[in-house]
């Protein structure tokens, strides 16, 4: 295992910072000089001088706002970084989210590739899309106050910086986190994030094997589970103890998701959060169905602590752990199980899919019952890996949204978040009684795009080497 400098990281990366309320600016580079002094005065040390970039070492008492910027391949040429350089990062990186989201795929010509289609087009994006100014720059910010004054303070701040550097800011998205760490949907989340060797964030029992700190960060001596690391050709000054990031805008139609949960309820005789436990593979608590498959009061041992130690069937270390191989009490097309198979073999490498996932909802929560009040909500995400193609679009592209000849999974895409055909999509649910297996048509589509932009998450050196010193 590589030991990591946690000082030379990026915070929020390896360990969630858990925030009450986050603020993401979009800027645009006006000319290099001011962009690399930007940087220069993030990375300073001097506090007075500006807000600077929080790292992933640890601390003792909370900070009272935590900051994280990316670059994306547009930004990096802006800010004057070598063609050369440039011509060596992936493709999917130089492409960004709005081209990937057309490009055809010849492994899957029949698919919707990233999911991005229809309303989720990036014709109809409000941040990174085709009708809209190129970003550069994505910087976010974190506070913990449930008042805004002090996120309002250091933006002001913040944007202080952003004139006297020359930066556009071309948006800002707000987040607020809600109670329980919830979403939108109701459900708790970011329980199974990966457990990174080197990482100091809080352990879970997990049957899973850690990451190897190679999936997530570039460079050094770190390995991925292929054997290889993501650098590439990459200069080790800007590219060690990097990483990729997908900041994407969701909306959730929660109306709509209460509405299909009350209406197939009824319609095959199921208790709603029962109907809601399985399209997601978790009760809207955390506890997986894998531990609790029928009631939704969670077994006194499922505590915190081991709201993600379970498999879908035996495995090293766990070898007569319960085998659902046929998705009794899990759904093989849950969206959990899907997007993480878990020792699963679906395809490819089993536990090579990985993703540090750092989301907050925005907007206001609807009330239960409430009808459709027209507010947009949803979720600001952060999804973080070693390779934008093999595991974030990956896993968009053929486990959430691709017609995969896997038992349980044909003719099917992810219950929450697949682009559904307009017809409706069908969801699987195995039973122990004659309706066996109960086939939900109509699933429409809960989450749309609203925005997706690509970027490289730069280590302290790195970050550094951009501001020219």
């Amino acid at each position: 295992m590589s030991r990591v400098d946690l000082a030379d990281v990026q915070g929020n990366l390896l360990r969630g910072y858990r925030s009450a309320n986050a603020r993401h600016f979009a800027l645009g580079i006006g000319d290099p000089q001011g962009a690399a002094a930007f940087v220069a005065d993030l990375v300073s040390g001097d506090e007075k001088r500006s807000p600077q970039i929080t790292t992933a070492e640890q601390w003792d008492t909370k900070p009272h706002y935590t900051l994280n910027i990316g670059l994306t391949w547009a930004g990096l040429q802006a800010l004057g970084v070598p063609s050369g350089v440039l011509a060596d990062f992936p493709t999917a990186f130089q492409q960004g989210p709005a081209v990937r989201a057309d490009a055809p795929d010849p492994d899957f010509p029949d698919g919707v590739g990233l999911g991005d289609v229809g309303e989720s087009a990036p014709s109809h994006w409000v941040v990174g899309g085709t009708s809209t100014p190129t970003v550069h720059i994505v910087l976010s910010l974190y506070t913990d106050e449930h008042r805004h004054q002090r996120i309002d303070d250091i933006s002001a701040r913040l944007r202080e910086l952003f004139a006297s550097r020359h930066l556009t800011e071309i948006s800002a998205h707000d987040a607020n986190a809600l109670p329980h760490g919830q979403v939108h949907f109701g459900y708790r989340d970011g329980i199974a994030q990966p457990q990174i060797e080197g990482s100091p964030a809080r352990q879970r029992a997990d049957k899973q094997p850690p990451a190897r700190t190679g999936d997530f960060l570039l460079g050094r001596d770190y390995t991925n589970v292929y054997g290889g690391n993501y650098l590439g050709s990459l200069p080790p000054a800007l590219g060690d103890n990097a990483t990729y990031a997908a900041f994407r805008l969701l909306r959730q139609d929660v109306h709509s998701f209460e509405q299909f949960l009350l209406h197939r309820g009824h319609r095959w005789q199921l208790d709603p959060e029962l109907v809601a436990a399985k399209l997601l593979g978790r009760w809207r608590s955390g506890v997986p169905l894998t531990l609790s498959p029928t009631a939704a009061q969670a077994d006194p041992a499922i505590g915190d602590a081991h709201l993600n130690d379970f498999d879908y069937a035996p495995g090293p270390g766990h070898t007569t752990f319960y085998d659902d191989v046929d998705g009794r009490r899990c759904p093989i097309g849950a969206h959990i199980r899907r997007l993480n198979p878990r020792g699963s073999l679906v395809m490819g490498q089993p536990h090579s899919r990985r993703l540090v996932r750092r989301g907050m909802p925005y907007g206001p929560p609807l009330a239960p019952g409430a009808a459709d009040d027209g507010v947009e909500r949803g979720l600001v995400g952060m999804f973080v890996c070693g390779d934008l193609e093999l595991q974030y679009e990956f896993i968009l592209r053929v486990w959430a949204n691709e017609d995969i000849s896997t038992h349980g999974l044909r003719d099917t895409r992810d219950p929450l978040i697949g682009a559904q055909p307009a017809i409706g999509g069908e969801f699987v649910v195995r039973t122990d009684d004659s309706r066996d297996p109960i086939v939900m048509t109509g699933l429409p589509r809960f989450v749309q795009t609203r925005g997706s932009v690509y970027c490289l998450v730069p280590g302290m050196g790195g970050l550094r080497h951009l501001a020219g010193g």
